[in-house]
Parts: structure tokens; sequence; C-alpha cells
């Protein structure tokens, strides 16, 4: 069984939205009447360079070679492509994290408006990009970086639609011209770039800037206040399963020894292993709804069913609340980080509150039930229900919480389920992020969250409201080269995230993807991030499977990760 969410799966969940219509789209590709001097296309014809911020993936590579760059000239060459994304004239890029084209104007111009003209249509996974960053040089070397443009048409239009994003009122003297088009949620079409000027240099010399993009840099700290004190997470789903035993995805007391305690090959306990304990709902449940963005939008029934299934006293919360007590009894308080005193620390999962779901269920007793959707009540009405929905969601976990009475672990933080953000569902759903994470700072607790590979809304998690985000390389579930690892590991440490380490069952029998599973752990010493706030997903119960393994090759997985986690692991 593959529980991963593969990035693939995911398109088709995102192409909620409404139409384009027939003014919406004159008004997005209108131009204002000129005044002054005629413009000329400075970029007209001219070269430029279409490169990724970091080192070309080999698998997306391959996926984007199918929308190619043919002549190397057509974001310049003046032709567009409409609205549909067959036409030869559009260059498609995916994943990837961003692409930055450098045009050469061939000799200085009066830059005073610049634009590229950029394609959505939700059903086939293409997007706009929500802004674009624009910047101007005269020696392609020292660049000033001028206001990004921003999109004018809604993320929730499924079109097909164009618009050019741009930005005008520059009067900047320059040779170079330099865009940053984030390509962040699957598929970014694009089929011109124009740069609208006069060839002469009345206009001022551009003035060097600091790149204050990465101000955040690094990867988040272990323990600190931001990850919730916690350092090394472990994630743990729990819910239905159609075949026996039914409980498979759940934990008990011995389930968890393994994970609170590192054991010896004779399973005694010898130190503390993980500090922090994300409990997530496993995605599908039997009646074919769905926790995430796939499938049938779940209802409060729903979430009810994983909350009674997360509090029960001899699994999961109670089990882990029994496991750390004996750990406690046998190792003393002694062997947290550093040598710290030992806190299990856990960290609850918030369901997505869909906004395509119209009878969610009555959650504040006005006997009318919560309708979410977006289309049906609009945005405005659907942010307050969904919020009203989450709020409900984390009071009753405070409240089984404190009716559970738990000794030997301590509420820290929540996560949120969904691993992109779902603009082409919601124009509010960043606002629906913030206001979470304020709820959650008033009862004291952090919001986590995990995107998968450059998800929408990597490089911008923190304006979304989150404390902590770690991104997923994916690299184990996909046909792509070890430097997938490198290339997120320094995405994440641009951008102040940390890197979630990937592993399932056959990591225990396949020695390739042990091989890759102990590539996470080698970048991780390479790049440092080792010894930051890091979270290992798992397939149900792999490590303790490593551990309990007669297998010398199964059990050293289990023992390189103890090693990883306190630090002193080598490749």
């Amino acid at each position: 069984m593959m529980m991963k969410r593969t990035l693939l799966s995911l398109l088709a969940v995102l192409t909620a939205g409404t139409t384009l219509t027939a003014a919406a789209s004159a008004q997005a590709n209108s131009k204002p009447p000129e005044s002054g001097p005629e413009l000329a296309n400075l970029a007209l014809g001219r070269s430029y360079t279409l490169e990724t911020p970091y080192p070309l993936d080999a698998l997306f590579g391959k996926t984007e070679s199918a929308h190619p760059d043919d002549t190397g000239m057509q974001l310049t060459d003046g032709v567009y492509g409409g609205t549909k994304f067959s036409n030869p004239a559009y260059v498609g890029r995916i994943w990837q994290g961003s692409r930055i084209v450098t045009i050469d104007l061939g000799e200085p111009g009066t830059v005073r408006k610049i634009g590229v003209n950029v394609l959505q249509d939700n059903a086939n996974g293409i997007f706009f990009p929500s802004k674009v960053s624009f910047s101007v040089s005269l020696d392609g070397k020292k660049w000033e970086r001028l206001q990004d443009g921003e999109s004018r048409l809604p993320t929730t239009l499924a079109g097909p639609a164009a618009q050019t994003i741009g930005i005008d009122g520059i009067d900047k003297t320059a040779r170079y011209v330099k865009l940053e088009v984030p390509v962040e949620a699957s598929w970014m079409f694009m089929d011109e770039i124009e740069v609208l000027g006069t060839p002469d240099e009345s206009g001022k010399k551009p003035h060097p800037t600091p790149d204050r993009s990465h101000q955040d840099d690094g990867y988040p700290k272990a323990g600190s206040k931001q990850a919730a004190g916690i350092s090394n997470q472990v994630l743990l789903y729990t819910g239905e399963w159609q075949y026996e035993p039914a409980d498979w995805i759940s934990f008990t007391k011995e389930d968890l020894k393994p994970y609170v305690s590192y054991l010896d090959t004779d399973l005694n306990r010898v130190d503390y292993m993980f500090d922090g304990f994300l409990f997530l709902q496993y995605a599908p449940l039997l009646n074919g709804a769905n926790y995430g963005a796939s499938g049938k939008p779940t209802n409060k029934a729903d979430w009810e069913k994983s909350l009674d299934r997360l509090f029960r006293t001899d699994y999961d919360l109670g089990a882990l609340d029994q496991a750390v007590a004996e750990a406690k009894a046998e190792l003393g308080q002694k062997g947290g980080q550093k040598g710290k005193k030992y806190e299990a620390k856990v960290v609850v999962s918030i369901p997505y509150p869909r906004p395509d779901q119209a009878d969610f269920g009555d959650v504040d007793g006005d006997g009318v039930s919560e309708n979410l959707k977006v289309s049906e009540v609009g945005e405005e009405q659907a942010l307050a229900n969904r919020e009203k929905v989450v709020k409900w969601y984390v009071d009753e976990v405070y409240k089984r919480w404190e009716a559970a009475g738990y000794d030997n672990i301590e509420l820290s933080a929540f996560y949120w389920f969904n691993e992109f953000l779902n603009r082409q569902a919601a124009e509010k759903e960043d606002e629906l992020i913030r206001r979470t994470s304020d709820y959650v700072h008033g009862k004291g607790a952090k919001l986590q969250w995990i995107p998968y590979y450059f998800a929408r809304g990597w490089a911008d998690w923190q304006a979304a409201g989150f404390d902590t985000a770690l991104m997923q390389p994916n690299y184990l579930f996909h046909n792509t080269a070890p430097d997938r690892v490198s290339t997120i590991a320094q995405a994440a440490y641009d951008h102040g995230l940390g890197v979630e380490i990937e592993m399932a069952d056959g990591v225990l029998t396949d020695a390739a993807l042990r091989q890759k599973y102990y590539t996470y752990l080698n970048e991780g010493v390479e790049r440092g991030y080792m010894n930051s706030f890091k979270a290992f997903y798992q397939q149900v119960k792999t490590l303790k499977k490593a551990a309990e393994s007669a297998d010398p090759a199964a059990r050293e997985v289990y023992d390189k990760t103890y090693r990883y986690l306190k630090g002193t692991y080598q490749p």
C-alpha cells in the first residue's frame, strides 16, 4: 500500500472555480491609452535565457519537454497563443520552484513597462502565478529589483483565460531585464514577454538593491518556539482499514514503544527516540470521503469519527501516554535533545474544510448545517463558515484532551492537513489559514504544515500564517535522481523550511529503495538539516517493523535513523 500523496494525482482536485466572462476577458487583456512618446517593444526578437533557480529535475525536466521553447525565441517573437495550451506559441513549465528569464535588449534603452502573458486552465492543471518579480540592469550583474506584478484575475477562475502580469511607470535605463515567474502549482504556461520603452537613455540609472527575498534563510531550529519545542517528529496515521486487522492503521502502547524509546535488538529500552508525535487522519474513509482535497468532502460526523479514534484509551493518544509513562519509569527524565528533560509533544491534524462541502453539519447548535461551498454562499460567507468549523474542531480537541487527563504528553501544535494552498477552489484560502493560526495561538499552540514538492504556497508559507513548514522531496516515490533531495534542501533553506524525510515499507526489503532513504539522511549531513527541526513520514509502522526485524539490513534502518535523530549519523 502506498499512502504517499503523489503529485500528479492531485491535479484533478485543483479544478474548482468560476467561469471567465467576456467582460473579464476583455478587461484582463485591455491596454490603457498611451500618452507621451510612442513606446516600442524593446524585447521583440531579442535573445534570453530561461532557467530554473535550482538544478533541473530529472523527472519533471523531461515532463515539461512536451511544451518546449523550440526556437529559443518563443517568448520574444511577438506571437501569442490565445487560450489553448496546445498552441505551440506557449512555453510550458512544471513545478521546480520558478523560472528565471533574463532578456538582453541588445543596447540600453529606457524601460517603461514590462509584462509577461500567462495562461490559466484549471481543468488541465495550468495556473496563473500569483505574482511575478521584475529587475533591470545595465551590465547584467548589478540588478535593481522593481515592484512585483500581481495577477489581476481571481485564482478560482476556471478558464481557459490569458492575462498579462506586469508593471508600468518604471522609467529606468537598462540593457537587461529579468523576470522570476513562480511555478508552484503544477503547470505554468507563458507565451510572450514585452518590454515597452524607448530606444534612448533618458531614464534613470538602476540602483543595485540587496536581495531581501530570503530574509529568513535557514532551516527551522530544533526545539525552537516556532517548532513548538519539538526536535524530532514522526507522522502517525490513524484511520479506517477495510481489511483485517481493522485497527491496523492505529497504534497501541507496544506499537509506540520503538518510537518513544530507542530499543536494542532484544527490544529493551536504551534511550529516547522521537519527542514529537503528529497524529493525522488516514485520508480515505470507507464511505468514499477523504480528509484531504480529493474524493468526496468529509463532514462533521467524519471529523468526530476521527477524534473518537484518536482519543481511545488503549490506542493512539491514550497508548502514547502509557508508552511515555513506561519509558520514563525505565529511562528517567533525562534524554531529550542535548540532555534536556524529555517531553513528549503531540501535534493534532486539522482535516481540510473543503470549499465544495455544502452540508458539513451543525457545529454551533443553531440547527443549520454549515455550508462551506464557495460557489453557493460566496467567498466571504464560505470563509466565515469554514473558520467556524475549524474553531469547533480545535475546541473539541481541547475539550477531549482535558477530559482524558493525560499525565505524560502535552498538546503543542496543530497541523494543516491539506498539502497545498487550494487557491484554485477558494480565493480566501490564505486568510482561512491565518485565522486558524491566530486561533490556535490563542490556545497556546503552534500551526505546522508539510507541503508536497514545490506545492502552491511553499514559498510564502509564513505569510499564510504557518509557524513552521517542511517540504516533501517526494524522491522515494518518484523515478528521479538523488539531486531531487539536494534541490529541495537548497530551496527549503532559501525559504526557511525544513525537509521532510520519507520512508515506506519497501526500504526494509528493497536495497535500491533503502539507498534512496539513506540519501535523505546523507543529504541531511551534507546540507545541514540533520540538526534542524525534522519530521519523518512512514508507511504506517515502517520504523516499528525495522526495530523488530531479524534482517540486519532492515534493522539497520532503525539504528541509522536513531543516530540521525541524535545528530551522530555519518554517511
